[in-house]
C-alpha cells in the first residue's frame, strides 16, 4: 500500500481528536498500550482527506490487513498510465486482477467508476424518479469504507441498469440504444405501458418486446455501455467486460472501447478506461504496451507490461489457456518441398505429437511457397507479429531452389526455415523400415541412391512416392528416428507450449 494510506489515526478517548499520522504498526503498539480499544475509531489519510473535517472513520477491530506487495504500487502505475486511453490487466484465476483493479478505483476517486462482475439486474417499468446528485459520493464513501474494513469481499454493482437508463440525459440514450443497436442489430425505443395514459410508465422496447424478457447479456451489455456513457466519470474500471457476451460481441465491444475513432464519438468525456479480462479478444493488438500480465506469487502480485507480438501470444495461449485447436486452428505449420515429405511428414506427427494438430502443407518451388506465404499472411495478418511467429516452419532439402532471404521477408522466423543437410526426405526414413523394403540389410543402405525417381536397389523398384507411403504406413514410435527428426519435432511441441 501507499505510503499515504499507511498513515493511520487514532481518536483520542477524552479529547475526540484524531491523533497522529503513524504507521499501522504504531498504531497497534498505541492500542496494545491501551491509549484507545477495539472500538474506537480510526482512520487513514485517504479517508481523511476525502471525508473532510467530519470524518468517522472506521472501528479499529474492522481494519483490513491486507497482507498483499504489488509492484509497482497502484500509485506508481497510475502515474505511468496517466497519459494512456486504455489499460488492459490480464492474467489466470486468483492472479490479483481485481483487487489491483480496486485499488487503483480506490485512489482515483469519485470521478472514476468501477464496474463489477456482479452487475446483473431486472428491467421492467422505468422509475423516473429525479436521480440523487450525491448517490455516487455516497457509493464512493461505502466502496472506500468497506475497502479499509474486514468484511468479505463484494462484486456487488451500484447502479442498477433501470436506474443507467433513466439518469441518461436524451442524448446519451439515444446513443445507448443506437450503439447496442450496433453491436447487437436489435432495435431499443422507450414506449408507455398504457398508449392512451401519457402518465402510464415507460418501459424499454426491444424489437416490440419488453426489455425484461430479453437475455441476460443483452441486459449486462446495455448495463455496461450505459456506464461508459455517464458523463459524471471520467475514468472507468471494468472488471470482466466478457460477462455473459458472445465472443463475436466481445471482438465489437473491445473495437468500441479502445478504437479511437469510436471512442471520440461515442465517449468524449473518458479519459481513461481500465481493463481486467480472461478474454483474449480484450486483449489490445494494435498498441502491445497497452497489455498488462498480473500474476500472484505467494504475497507478492506484479503487474508486467507486454513488450512485444510474442508476449502477447505467449499471454493468449499460455496463460489464458487458449489454444489454436479450440479455434479449429492447427499447433503448427510446416511447409513442405514435395508429395513424399508430405506423407512422411504427416504420419511422424500422428506418431509423434497425437496431442498436436500439425498441419504439412506442400510448398514446391519459390513460387509455390510465395503464394503459400501469402495465404497464410491474408489468414493471421503479418506473419511475424501472427499467432504463428514461432510456430511456421518452412523445410527444405539440401538442394532447393527456393530463395531463404525472401522467405524471412515474408516473416518466417530464421531459425524455423530447417535445410536438410542431406538431399531428400528419404535419407532420414528409418533404416529399418527401408531395408525391409529393398530386403537389404542396414549396413547395405549408404549404397541407395535417392537422387533418382524411382530408386533402384537389389533390383526391386520404388518411386518416391511409393517408398513414402510404405514406410509412413509402418511407421510406430518403436523406430529409431534420425537426430535430425527428433530435433525437428521438439522444436515443434516447444513452440506450441
Amino acid at each position: 500500500m501507499s505510503s499515504q494510506r499507511n498513515e493511520w489515526y487514532y481518536r483520542n478517548k477524552d479529547s475526540g481528536q484524531w491523533v497522529g499520522p503513524m504507521t499501522i504498526e504504531l498504531l497497534d503498539e498505541n492500542y496494545h498500550a491501551g491509549k484507545f480499544h477495539d472500538y474506537s475509531q480510526v482512520i487513514n489519510s485517504h479517508m481523511m482527506l476525502h471525508d473532510g473535517p467530519m470524518a468517522q472513520g472506521i472501528l479499529y477491530s474492522m481494519i483490513s490487513r491486507l497482507n498483499v506487495e504489488f509492484t509497482p504500487s497502484a500509485e506508481e502505475f497510475l502515474a505511468s498510465r496517466v497519459n494512456k486511453q486504455t489499460t488492459i490487466l490480464s492474467g489466470s484465476n486468483n492472479s490479483g486482477k481485481t483487487l489491483f483493479l480496486k485499488q487503483l478505483f480506490y485512489i482515483i476517486g469519485q470521478g472514476g467508476y468501477l464496474i463489477n462482475c456482479n452487475r446483473f439486474s431486472h428491467v421492467d417499468a422505468l422509475n423516473t424518479r429525479a436521480t440523487d446528485e450525491h448517490e455516487h459520493r455516497r457509493y464512493y464513501e461505502n466502496f472506500m469504507h468497506s475497502y479499509n474494513t474486514a468484511q468479505q469481499n463484494t462484486e456487488n454493482n451500484e447502479l442498477q441498469l433501470q436506474q443507467i437508463i433513466t439518469s441518461l440525459k436524451n442524448r446519451q440514450r439515444e446513443k445507448l440504444f443506437n450503439l447496442a443497436y450496433e453491436l447487437l442489430g436489435n432495435k431499443f425505443t422507450l414506449k408507455r405501458i398504457d398508449l392512451e395514459n401519457e402518465f402510464s410508465p415507460l418501459y424499454v422496447d426491444m424489437d416490440g418486446e419488453n426489455l425484461r424478457y430479453g437475455s441476460t447479456g443483452t441486459r449486462l451489455l446495455l448495463t455496461l455501455l450505459g456506464i461508459l456513457l455517464d458523463e459524471r466519470f471520467s475514468t472507468i474500471l471494468i472488471d470482466e467486460p466478457e460477462i455473459g457476451l458472445s465472443p463475436k460481441i466481445q471482438a465489437k465491444l473491445a473495437s468500441f472501447i479502445y478504437d479511437p475513432t469510436q471512442r471520440k464519438e461515442y465517449f468524449p468525456h473518458l479519459k481513461q478506461i481500465y481493463v481486467a479480462t480472461h478474454s483474449h479478444l480484450f486483449l489490445d493488438r494494435h498498441t502491445f504496451s497497452n497489455n498488462f500480465v498480473v500474476a500472484k506469487s505467494e504475497n507478492r502480485v506484479t503487474v508486467s507490461e507486454i513488450q512485444s507480438g510474442g508476449d502477447l501470444h505467449r499471454l493468449q495461449f499460455n496463460l489464458l489457456g487458449n489454444d489454436l485447436e479450440s479455434v479449429f486452428l492447427p499447433s503448427a505449420i510446416l511447409l513442405v518441398e514435395g508429395d513424399s515429405d508430405v506423407k512422411f511428414m504427416t504420419k511422424l506427427a500422428q506418431v509423434y505429437m497425437p496431442d498436436r494438430k500439425i498441419a504439412i502443407v506442400r510448398a514446391g518451388g519459390d513460387g509455390e511457397m510465395q503464394n503459400k506465404l501469402n495465404v497464410l499472411k491474408e489468414t493471421f495478418g503479418e506473419l511475424d507479429i501472427s499467432p504463428y511467429k514461432d510456430r511456421l516452419f518452412v523445410i527444405l532439402d539440401k538442394k532447393h531452389s527456393l530463395k531463404i532471404d525472401r522467405i524471412i521477408n515474408r516473416g518466417v522466423n530464421k531459425t524455423n526455415i530447417i535445410v536438410w543437410p542431406k538431399n531428400g526426405i528419404e535419407y532420414y526414413y528409418p533404416e529399418e523400415l527401408v531395408a525391409a523394403v529393398f530386403r537389404c540389410n542396414n549396413d547395405e543402405l549408404p549404397k541407395i541412391s535417392y537422387e533418382n525417381d524411382p530408386i533402384e536397389y537389389n533390383e526391386i523398384r520404388k518411386t518416391k512416392k511409393e517408398l513414402a507411403n510404405i514406410v509412413a504406413k509402418g511407421l510406430t514410435r518403436n523406430h529409431d528416428l534420425a537426430p535430425e527428426l527428433n530435433s525437428l519435432i521438439s522444436k515443434v511441441l516447444a513452440s506450441c507450449e
